[in-house]
């Protein structure tokens, strides 16, 4: 896949989402965690995670809490960019926290008269 910096954006988006999802939940679990489950044995002597540290230093993906997102939008767009096992982890660790939940995401619903 060529390069996309539109790709990685949302990829860093989508993590940083996700991270604050977890932190409102309450759940003790980080980006971070997931991260290195999902890649640092497949990725080796060549993983890195410190640029996890600073994705709220990028003010396009700091910002991305005020645009709509689900749980749904996160693991759409980790799938989509070949993220595949930090969802597989993310799964696991749900179910190992026997964690449920519900979504619903309402675009507007139209007036009564």
């Amino acid at each position: 896949m060529p390069y996309s910096g539109g790709e990685h954006l949302s990829v860093a988006k989508a993590l940083y989402q996700l991270n604050f999802y977890l932190g409102v939940l309450n759940i003790p679990l980080t980006v971070k965690d997931i991260y290195e489950t999902a890649y640092r044995n497949r990725r080796g002597d060549f993983y890195d995670d410190r640029w996890l540290s600073t994705l709220d230093q990028n003010p396009d993906v700091a910002d991305c809490i005020q645009e709509p997102f689900t749980t749904q939008t996160i693991i759409e767009t980790l799938m989509r960019t070949g993220h595949e096992p930090i969802v597989r982890v993310l799964m696991r660790e749900v179910r190992k926290r026997n964690i449920g939940f519900t979504q619903a995401y309402m675009i507007g619903m139209p007036r009564r008269r």
